[in-house]
């Protein structure tokens, strides 16, 4: 343990500190990955916190019209809930592998010099998992700062007390421990190559290609969905619920699983097709790393799957005149754009994290081709095309995923309310245009990065 303590104030630390001066200095992986964990924690402690507002409307109404809708909002929070997991948990896990390629390669070097396995996987838990403290303690301010936002929205006839969102200190607890753990897991398994053999990542050595099975993922899940959802298979009407909130957090997953996979085959048609360096050098990009492509664009195409479920509300939610009709069809509008919104939020920061993640990860890389004279407009434009290109694919997709889920329930209504498809074309602009836009704050670092003449490692 001495020796993991050692290395830990020793060579890990000291390698960023050669680039104190240099470009992107302040901004390093690790404050990154601190803000993605302070992201995730804000956001799903105010999602829970929502859960428990309804919850505890339902067990303690305070007039006859609450007694009577409170249980269907419960439902419906449980769905957003669902819907926004995968998001936010794939924001968590991509900030505990942020810097991951030259973290990679100093642990190599310490593997080379003699360091064993396991004090190679201690460092990167001890590294990661004080990031997640740190990030998770930020997250616990900012859900406190988001409070008074959410307890503004109306619900039910009346807006939220402060009160009725708090999730209590044991929640507070359980974030504080629970996103250094699972942070300290997620970057274990991301150095399981190192582990095994550090010359393979010295060497730089392009990663085993995704296998089509991450595509039949998707529509296995999708079709579970609709056979529950249609036939309901004899089951009691909670039953049915648990399970298609189950299985809708299941056809999430098999999206998050398919995403990378997608983006390799669009990759090798880029590559085949490229008529100019731009479009070639973006190709090459996308195929060597799927995964970090997919990694930019995640929340979007999950982002993009609760938007094809919100364009079904306008018709869904359609009144008969009764009050409680009206104020059920209103607050299932405000709760769809709600959820739709944070899913949009956490999208753009995981892009805009991704992205910054990935010139610093590559800062050697781009310094050793601007200087050998490629030109700095070709880094943009490259760097536009891996972010566009996978948005494009995977929004639509996923969209096209969530019409797909929903229309064993609503057939119909896909097709009787325009309308519903007009909220998602503009809802998945607006996604991505604010993914674009937290993609295109690198840019001042990649330009930093370029100015760089030393280019030593580290």
């Amino acid at each position: 343990m001495r020796t993991v303590w050692a290395l830990a104030h020793g060579p890990l630390r000291g390698a960023p500190g050669r680039a104190r001066g240099r470009a992107g200095a302040r901004l390093t992986p690790g404050v990154l990955a601190v803000v993605g964990f302070a992201v995730t924690t804000a956001f799903a402690l105010s999602v829970v916190g929502g859960l428990l507002g309804f919850t505890g409307r339902a067990e303690d109404p305070t007039s006859a019209l609450m007694a009577d809708l409170a249980p269907t909002y419960v439902t419906l929070a449980w769905i957003a809930v669902v819907l926004l997991v995968v998001p936010l948990v794939t924001l968590g896990a991509g900030a505990a592998r942020l810097g991951v390629a030259r973290r990679d390669a100093r642990l190599a070097t310490l593997r080379l010099l003699g360091a064993t396995g396991g004090e190679v996987v201690a460092l990167t838990v001890l590294e990661t998992a004080r990031q997640g403290l740190v990030g998770a303690a930020v997250g616990v301010v900012g859900y406190g700062l988001l409070l008074p936002v959410f307890s503004s929205i109306p619900f039910m006839g009346q807006a939220f007390s402060a009160g009725e969102l708090w999730v209590g200190l044991p929640a507070i607890g359980i974030a504080l421990a629970a996103v250094p753990l699972v942070a300290a897991l997620s970057a274990a398994v991301s150095l399981r190559r190192v582990v095994v053999t550090p010359l393979g990542v010295a060497r730089r050595t392009t990663p085993p290609g995704l296998r089509w099975v991450r595509g039949i993922a998707v529509v296995l899940a999708v079709v579970a969905f609709a056979a529950v959802a249609k036939l309901n298979l004899g089951m009691e009407g909670a039953v049915v619920t648990v399970v298609l909130l189950g299985l809708l957090g299941l056809v999430l997953g098999a999206i998050n699983l398919a995403g990378p996979w997608l983006i390799g085959l669009m990759a090798r048609l880029m590559v085949r097709r490229a008529s100019t360096p731009a479009r070639l050098l973006a190709g090459r990009r996308l195929l060597d790393d799927p995964r970090a492509a997919w990694r930019v664009v995640a929340g979007l195409g999950l982002g993009g799957f609760v938007a094809g479920i919100v364009s079904v509300l306008p018709a869904v939610a359609q009144s008969d005149g009764d009050p409680a009709s009206d104020l059920l069809a209103q607050d299932m509008l405000t709760g769809g754009i709600l959820t739709l919104s944070i899913a949009f939020v956490v999208a753009a920061a995981s892009a805009g994290i991704a992205q910054a993640a990935s010139v610093l990860d590559r800062r050697q890389e781009y310094a050793l081709q601007h200087l050998a004279g490629v030109p700095a407009e070709l880094f943009d434009a490259v760097r536009r095309r891996v972010v566009i290109a996978p948005l494009v694919l995977v929004a639509g997709t996923s969209a096209a995923v969530g019409l797909g889920v929903l229309l064993p329930l609503f057939g119909p209504a896909l097709v009787t309310a325009p309308q519903g498809l007009v909220v998602l074309v503009l809802c998945l602009l607006l996604g991505g245009l604010l993914v674009v836009g937290a993609a295109e704050t690198s840019r001042p670092l990649l330009r930093a990065v370029l100015r760089e003449t030393d280019v030593r490692p580290g």
